[in-house]
């Protein structure tokens, strides 16, 4: 039996204006830095080695599997150089939740956002709003202009990366992908056999820098674990977003 843990990059930086909070969101923060540090000193301890090692194409999940690298690197244990797949990147709803912002039919959301960037929870807002339109946006709900890619689309190229990726893997091997929520969320939702709601709550859930393992055959793939926390001792280091 082979496995595949699928990582979450570290935290990233966010634009100073929570309208905008994704504008600029890939290259990690300092803490995201801090984060990826310890996740490598925590795999390499535990004398994880990969056959293979895979990232999505985007800065912050790159940045991620650098770090954790240059940490295997440096206590000397193998570290294969890593494969972009366009596949493991992120899904675009903040640029979904961006346009529909924008558009009419969501001036609710947008004065209730308005409204908390003057009292100074502008990203509390922004969260609430990204929750109900993305949800709307996995239920096929919005207008079609709003949207490059669906949701079922996104889970699609997701699933179709992942099935490659598999079939490249030998008996007994153990793989490594650097990835973001959303294909966390929409694989395990894949293997649990639920729907594309529960891939986007399941999105939500996932931390930076957190664990979710695979086990997998010719036959089947089974979940083992999800969002796995690394024991670094520092609550500091766990964060969401």
């Amino acid at each position: 039996m082979s496995r595949l843990i699928l990582i979450r990059h570290a935290q990233a930086s966010f634009s100073a204006d929570p309208s905008e909070a994704f504008l600029g969101y890939d290259r990690l923060s300092e803490l995201g830095k801090r984060q990826a540090e310890a996740l490598g000193e925590e795999l390499a301890a535990a004398g994880l080695d990969f056959d293979r090692v895979y990232t999505g194409p985007a800065r912050r999940q790159r940045e991620t599997a650098d770090a954790v690298g240059e940490v295997y690197r440096r206590r000397n244990r193998p570290w294969p150089e890593p494969v972009v797949r366009e596949g493991l990147q992120e899904h675009d709803g903040a640029g979904v939740v961006r346009r529909a912002l924008h558009a009419a039919g969501y001036e609710k959301e947008r004065e209730r956002l308005d409204l908390e960037l003057r009292d100074g929870g502008g990203r509390r807002a922004y969260f609430t709003a990204f929750r109900t339109i993305t949800r709307l946006w996995a239920r096929g709900e919005l207008p079609e202009g709003l949207v490059d890619e669906t949701w079922q689309s996104f889970r699609a190229r997701v699933r179709a990366e992942l099935e490659a990726i598999l079939a490249e893997a030998g008996r007994g091997e153990t793989l490594v992908a650097f990835t973001s929520g959303g294909p966390i969320g929409s694989t395990v939702a894949d293997v649990l056999g639920l729907g594309d709601e529960a891939a986007l709550e399941f999105a939500w859930t996932v931390e930076n820098a957190t664990l979710t393992e695979l086990l997998f055959t010719v036959q089947r793939v089974s979940l083992k674990s999800f969002n796995a926390q690394p024991r670094t001792g520092a609550p500091e280091l766990v964060t969401h977003v």
